[in-house]
């Protein structure tokens, strides 16, 4: 489990690359160099647009509308009411919400007052952003940092923490402020925004990404994604996820619209499905089991035709359905890239022909990016060799926020590989790749312990440092198990497993609520295995390779296992046995504690709809997630369909006084 492949190790000699190869793979690959507005921000390429359409539609609502000018006058008023507020270069602004037109206003605002953002997503726990919050004052000499947010939001910031701006509440007092434009205070090498991304330490690490870099990127995926023309795109994805990078700006210097999509409290993760429905874009970014949930769709009057797909692993076949479910043209692409290096670094436009391996391939460089792949000692490896995959190019980070040790640990100054003796900046990835025999760049893992889960990156480090808070867990370990979600060219899911070792029993509520007070959901695990001690290494390390494989008999219950009763409660644990890859699923057990995640969620309510006959809803699921409530709503609905038939057979009537 997480097994870690080898680098070439420093102690081993390499066989010479031989100059066609150097050139084919170091050097050619490598020609990326293309010019772009280095000297200008975002700020200075959306003013442009404004300029060219001012009254075109730059973002919706539902019926709430901008134009162009209109949001250009909104993020002035944003900027200045800012800017009285003390806020200006060198600043960091918190920027805690939910999607909205609002939102928008806020990270432009932010960013003409020459300010730095923070997204954080609106579902973060508190004890979280307490975290996040605490890092910024200690990076910034003690200032307390602002936090923007809604008033709905607010009592999840701590007014200790963070001056509080209430934005819904205290709107009156932006719009009192001047619409007239202002020289913008953001510097091309000023820090655009930092996301915080999962840290082995225990807390999270924030990623600092200047103007030039993001600039570099949007210039770049503009010309690749858009083409010139202006484009609809989906705002639907955490503001806190980088591939959400490229759906805010991209739109907003080609004079395309933003369409903002709010998820329904009622049925997390599941607003995609809202986007494809609506049928108001056309281009989405999104991940892979984004792209699985809307496979099943009718797509057959859809208007999308270009998909921007990463965060993971992008089988082919499923490439191969969405092309042949969309009767259409439509441009498929995978887009790679660690937050590190600005969104993406690397393309493959999918090809239903030519593309025929297992999973779609990462592909080339991107504008100005540089990929190599490198021994222990730095040098390029050759064919069949596998490596580290390391980065160049101007799309890397500054470095990590108030985290100098890490930063000199995973951004590197190094001979540059193509030439044997300039200097060149690394990023370190902790990818392992190698390049085939065909010249292709092969994607391998990590040669570390983080994982990916959802597209959202995680290190199992974070998972383990919580854990070991917990006043009776001893030692632990958590690994990441795929799991088959149908057949082999379908993929996996990631579930995570915690195995401890406790000085007096726990359970599992114990141990998830202990999580879930600084852990995202996405990094709470599904299975928990209580040991008597833990394997060890010869050197006393923990022995993931000898951790037992959770089963049935091993993976420690939520409850006392209660058989289900009946008819509908035995249909509805086979089928979801069959779904989640489990034996035996009692009547109290819950879908999502299983390791339910938004692929099997459309693919459980499908099935119970086809073997029940009854309209099951994905809500259904989402508020009676137990065998035993959900078998009772479904029995539910089948009486009342029964009866309807009943009443349509035209056999007699009961009639009934009120």
């Amino acid at each position: 489990m997480n097994e870690v492949l080898p680098i070439v190790a420093e102690s081993v000699a390499l066989p010479p690359l031989q100059d066609a190869d150097h050139r084919a793979l170091v050097v050619d690959y490598n020609a990326t160099s293309a010019r772009y507005p280095s000297d200008r921000t975002i700020i200075d390429l959306f003013h442009d647009q404004v300029t060219l359409s001012p009254d075109a539609e730059a973002i919706r609502f539902g019926d709430a509308m901008l134009t162009y000018r209109q949001l250009d006058e909104r993020s002035n008023q944003m900027a200045a009411h800012l800017g009285s507020q003390g806020v200006g270069p060198g600043r960091i602004i918190v920027v805690f919400m939910e999607h909205s037109i609002e939102v928008v206003v806020a990270i432009l605002g932010v960013l003409k007052a020459g300010a730095t953002y923070v997204p954080i997503d609106a579902a973060t726990p508190k004890g979280r952003i307490a975290t996040i919050l605490k890092d910024i004052s200690n990076g910034t000499g003690g200032q307390t940092p602002v936090a923007i947010t809604q008033a709905r939001l607010q009592s999840a910031i701590s007014p200790e923490l963070a001056d509080i701006f209430v934005l819904d509440a205290d709107f009156g007092s932006i719009l009192d402020q001047p619409a007239s434009a202002r020289p913008s205070a953001a510097k091309s090498n000023g820090v655009a925004y930092i996301i915080f991304t999962s840290g082995s330490t225990g807390t999270p690490k924030g990623v600092e990404i200047e103007h030039r870099s993001l600039v570099n990127y949007i210039w770049w995926a503009a010309r690749v994604y858009s083409s010139g023309q202006p484009l609809a795109w989906p705002l639907f994805s955490s503001l806190a996820f980088d591939l959400t990078v490229t759906t805010l700006f991209a739109p907003l210097i080609t004079g395309g619209r933003i369409v903002v999509y709010l998820g329904d409290p009622g049925v997390k993760n599941m607003v995609v499905l809202k986007v494809v429905d609506d049928n108001a874009v056309d281009i989405m970014k999104l991940t892979p089991a984004h792209l699985a949930m809307i496979r099943d769709r009718n797509l057959e009057a859809t208007r999308l035709r270009k998909f921007i797909v990463g965060g993971e692993d992008f089988k082919t076949e499923l490439a191969r359905d969405i092309t042949k479910a969309i009767p259409h043209p439509v441009e498929i692409y995978n887009e790679y890239g660690p937050t590190e290096a600005t969104v993406g670094c690397m393309i493959h436009r999918f090809d239903v022909e030519q593309d025929r391996s297992a999973s779609v391939p990462i592909g080339v460089p991107a504008a100005n990016a540089g990929i190599y792949v490198l021994s222990k000692e730095y040098q390029p490896t050759g064919p069949n060799v596998i490596g580290e995959m390391f980065i160049a190019g101007d799309g890397l980070a500054r470095g990590y926020f108030n985290r100098p040790d890490l930063t000199e640990e995973r951004f590197r100054t190094a001979t540059d590989p193509r030439d044997g003796f300039s200097r060149l900046r690394l990023y370190k990835t902790g990818d392992l790749a190698r390049w085939s025999s065909e010249g292709r760049l092969e994607f391998l893992g990590r040669s570390d312990h983080q994982v990916k889960v959802g597209g959202t990156r995680i290190e199992l480090g974070e998972i383990e440092a919580r854990l070991l808070k917990q006043p009776h867990v001893q030692e632990c370990a958590v690994v990441a198990i795929p799991t088959p979600v149908g057949n082999a060219e379908e993929g996996a899911i990631t579930r995570l497993v915690a195995y401890y070792v406790s000085s007096r029993p726990l359970t599992v509520a114990e141990l998830r609520a202990h999580l879930a007070e600084e852990l995202l959901e996405s990094m709470i695990p599904a299975h928990y295995v209580c040991l008597e001690r833990m394997p060890l290494t010869s050197n006393g390390k923990i022995d993931r390779s000898s951790l037992p494989e959770p089963t049935a008999d091993s993976i420690q219950p939520a409850h006392e296992f209660v058989a289900p009763s009946t008819e509908t409660e035995k249909t509805l644990a086979a089928l979801w046995c069959n779904l989640l890859k489990v034996k035996s699923i009692g009547r109290y057990d819950n879908f999502f504690d299983l390791g339910g995640e938004s692929l099997l969620v459309v693919r459980a309510v499908a099935r119970m709809r086809k073997i029940f006959g009854v309209d099951v809803q994905l809500r259904n699921l989402f508020e009676r997630p137990t065998v035993a409530e959900l078998a009772e709503v479904i029995d539910g609905m089948r009486w009342v369909a029964d009866s309807r038939a009943a009443s349509l057979s035209g056999g007699p009537r009961e009639e009934i006084e009120l």
